[in-house]
């Protein structure tokens, strides 16, 4: 069905009923060899060669369909293979049975019950029983004149008849049944496609709408240097980050982390963002910026949705960074002087709880060399096929031994490849969103 669903309605139904009329068909053929087989011995224990001809050429006609099966020819030309099939085979056994008037009647029956197990079109099923009824009829004139009798056995030809139609009703009543049924299923199916396919494109657009959101580039600037990178776990990811150039000697860096990942998370980045753009120009410190982020987030949204966010504040004049937290992963800082790495930040309550808080900040010196690390907690949730969690330890220890002289891009890239590395072919539950930022 799930490949059918992709089809238009009469292909779907042509491609439904001929997957099942070919498996009835090879199902069917493996007693019909076997019954040629029979035949075949026992004609020829009696010494009745001529006879041969007859089970061997249908023997050679059975092949003859094995040897197509699963061929792009034979599911082109299905229904009309199939109909001649039908067609030639009771013609070839009704021959050799000319005459056994013993065997008539119940040969009838089973040389034509078959078709009530194929799935045919109404004009395909007229033209296989009109001529199984022809051959019959005809076979019954030939006997009439082989014996000069020149007389039809009428009740025996209404009999036929009458079995005929009663073959086609029966046949087109279960079909026309097996059609209505897989029609309202597939009309189903196919309806719930378009909604998967629509929903996707939805995804599609809200996923590239967020990106968009996120840096087009890094910033160019003579005194830091910059590279970030977000992979969201879904379509539509929870995690943000942005650069500000507030004035000449001011750049604020921001990461933000939503409560989940999906649609909605996407919907809180996009007000969260437009509150930043508001109040970027505005001289505010990092910590009255999140708390009007804080209230616009309790006012426009429910109870569980809230955000982590980092706001930092690198002051070139002064050599200083101004960071505030509200529930975010503290911010790792490398410190080119001893060669240690410190976490800066503290305990905060996020954005958007129901909760009263005071936003804090704290305010650090920075030199030449120093790096300073960004992250959401996707990095140190990152869980490894063996059930083990990554953590902050493991990201502020890597970052100790990278190699200090690199860009910040080159820095990112290696902690980056060293959580891919650990979560192998763990997968990735969380968005992960990474900013790295080197002192000039």
């Amino acid at each position: 069905m799930d490949e059918l669903i992709l089809l238009p309605e009469n292909q779907a139904v042509r491609t439904f009923f001929d997957d099942i009329n070919r498996s009835v068909l090879y199902r069917l053929l493996g007693g019909v060899t076997a019954a040629l087989l029979v035949m075949f011995f026992i004609l020829a224990i009696e010494g009745q060669y001529l006879a041969l001809i007859v089970p061997a050429v249908s023997l050679v006609l059975v092949r003859a369909l094995y040897s197509l099966r699963d061929t792009p020819w034979l599911r082109r030309h299905f229904p009309p293979t199939l109909v001649t099939y039908l067609v030639a085979q009771p013609l070839l056994i009704r021959l050799l049975f000319i005459h056994w008037e013993a065997v008539y009647l119940p040969g009838d029956v089973f040389l034509a019950a078959p078709i009530l197990f194929f799935r045919l079109r109404s004009s395909f099923t007229a033209l296989v029983v009109s001529v199984m009824w022809a051959v019959t009829a005809g076979r019954d004139l030939l006997l009439s004149v082989l014996r000069e009798d020149h007389e039809l056995d009428l009740v025996w030809l209404s009999a036929i008849t009458a079995l005929s139609v009663a073959l086609y009703i029966v046949s087109r009543s279960i079909t026309r049944r097996r059609l209505e049924d897989f029609l309202d299923r597939w009309r189903r199916e196919h309806q719930r496609h378009r909604e998967r396919l629509r929903m996707r494109e939805e995804l599609d657009q809200a996923r590239r709408i967020q990106l968009s959101m996120l840096p087009r580039s890094d910033p160019t600037s003579t005194w830091l240097d910059i590279a970030g990178i977000s992979i969201p776990a879904s379509e539509v990811g929870g995690d943000y980050y942005e650069y500000f150039k507030v004035d000449d000697i001011r750049q604020a860096v921001v990461v933000a982390d939503v409560a989940g990942h999906g649609v909605a998370s996407g919907l809180l980045l996009a007000t969260v963002r437009g509150c930043l753009y508001l109040l970027k120009e505005s001289p505010h410190s990092p910590s009255e910026v999140l708390g009007k982020i804080d209230r616009v987030v309790r006012e426009t949204t429910g109870k569980r949705n809230f955000v982590t966010m980092i706001y930092a504040l690198f002051d070139r004049d002064r050599h200083v960074v101004r960071v505030a937290c509200a529930g975010h992963p503290p911010m790792l800082r490398y410190v080119a002087a001893t060669g240690n790495v410190e976490e800066i930040g503290f305990d905060a309550l996020p954005l958007g709880t129901a909760l009263q808080q005071e936003i804090r900040e704290v305010e650090v010196a920075f030199k030449p060399d120093d790096i300073l690390i960004f992250y959401t907690d996707g990095i140190a949730e990152t869980v490894s096929s063996r059930g083990e969690v990554y953590g902050t330890e493991r990201l502020a220890k890597r970052l100790r031994k990278t190699d200090h002289d690199r860009t910040a891009k080159e820095i990112r890239d290696t902690l980056l490849g060293d959580v891919w590395s650990f979560k192998a072919d763990g997968e990735q539950n969380d968005d992960i969103t990474l900013v790295v930022l080197k002192i000039l």
